[in-house]
């Protein structure tokens, strides 16, 4: 009679629970390596994307800044006497409902000269009002607001957004395009292979 010591028991009979690593496994197919290395690939260009964005979002902010204080620098405000009144319902519609027009206007420049010409109006004034504007601190003419650090900033995102959207399209559009191509190549196999076994299974 065969003995078992305690420690010693011969395991070698018992069913494994698992198949020995690569025993079993079915096959990739050529399709399957190229689609999981595209999704490698377009990982890393999702991660390159992200930083791409977040690069450009701070050189925009940068530029931004840059132009807030060149503007502040080479513009001033100051007041301007309409010369008519301005009709509100005139001009472009603003989303707030109110309408913003060009209207003359008489201003007195950095350097003590009258001047006159047309300024930027919100809604409707009646001849005589003061309205602030920008001017050209060199040249005294109109110019426009400057940039400020709130527009640096919603500058800065949206072309951080913008700069993502465009590149997860493109990448979302690669991805589409390989799995079509496999799937078109899988189903060309597939025909193969049935048009070649089919007849034997068949028995025709």
């Amino acid at each position: 009679m065969r003995s078992h010591r305690p420690g010693n028991s011969d395991h070698s009979d018992r069913p494994r629970p698992y198949p020995r690593a690569g025993t079993d496994r079915i096959p990739r197919r050529r399709t399957d390596r190229v689609e999981s290395a595209a999704s490698w690939v377009l990982g890393v260009l999702g991660l390159v994307l992200v930083v791409v964005a977040v690069l450009t979002g701070l050189r925009l902010h940068g530029n931004g800044l840059e132009q807030a204080r060149s503007d502040a620098v080479s513009r001033i405000s100051v007041d301007a006497t309409l010369l008519a009144p301005v009709d509100g319902a005139i001009g472009v519609e603003a989303a707030w409902g109110a309408a913003q027009v060009a209207a003359p206007a008489s201003w007195v420049g950095p350097d003590g000269t009258p001047r006159t010409g047309t300024v930027p109006v919100l809604g409707a004034q009646p001849a005589g009002s003061v309205v602030r504007v920008w001017v050209d601190r060199t040249s005294g003419a109109i110019a426009p607001p400057p940039v400020d650090a709130l527009q640096a900033g919603v500058t800065a995102v949206v072309g951080g957004l913008l700069v993502l959207l465009v590149g997860g399209l493109a990448l979302l559009g690669l991805r589409a395009l390989v799995r079509a191509r496999c799937a078109a190549a899988n189903h060309a196999a597939w025909t193969r292979e049935w048009a070649l076994y089919e007849p034997r299974w068949s028995g025709r």
